[in-house]
């Protein structure tokens, strides 16, 4: 299974109102925790910020933001 760092959970965590105090899990639908399409713009910046990078524009899709995992997966390669 995909394992979630702290620090990427840290930078998420004040964008899903509705997720637990527990760790993500890779399955963890993003909407389900109440990411909304204002949300994902604050997130962006503060991923950018938080790991001094710039995301390509080409993987900033549905499917991206579509769990904690699969926005995990798109940002990994980019901090590596």
């Amino acid at each position: 299974m995909l394992e979630i760092p702290y620090e990427f959970q840290r930078i998420l965590r004040p964008h899903l109102p509705y997720a637990d105090a527990g760790d993500f899990s890779a399955r963890d639908e993003l909407a389900g925790l109440g990411l909304d399409s204002m949300g994902v713009v604050q997130l962006l910046v503060d991923i950018e910020n938080g790991y001094a990078v710039a995301l390509p524009d080409d993987i900033l899709d549905e499917d991206t933001f579509a769990t904690v995992g699969s926005l995990w997966q798109a940002l990994e390669v980019h901090i590596a």
